[in-house]
């Protein structure tokens, strides 16, 4: 199969699907990583709270079981969505 520098959603589906499980693993965690550091920079914690608090969200289990292709999301949106979920989490943990 040729892959072709095409924009379409059917391309891209395409090149997904060809791609070893490695390579796959690889961008995985190449977006954790960057969520993760947007986290510590959007939110002013440090590295290590904001990796704790990636990896205990439930969005970070939905981004690595591939649900909604939420690894197509952007960095910063869903750095948001885990620090809303966090947020959420805590002050009920607090409130009683």
């Amino acid at each position: 199969m040729r892959l072709y520098h095409s924009s379409s959603l059917l391309d891209l589906y395409q090149k997904w699907a060809i791609m070893t499980d490695a390579s796959k693993q690889i961008l995985k965690s190449a977006k954790c990583a960057r969520v993760i550091a947007c986290i510590s920079d959007m939110f002013h914690v440090s590295l290590q709270e904001a990796t704790d608090i990636y990896y205990e969200s439930e969005t970070a289990d939905l981004i690595d079981d591939g649900v909604a292709d939420l690894h197509c999301r952007s960095d910063k949106y869903l750095a948001t969505e885990i620090w809303a979920e966090y947020t959420e989490k805590t002050r009920s943990e607090n409130w009683f």
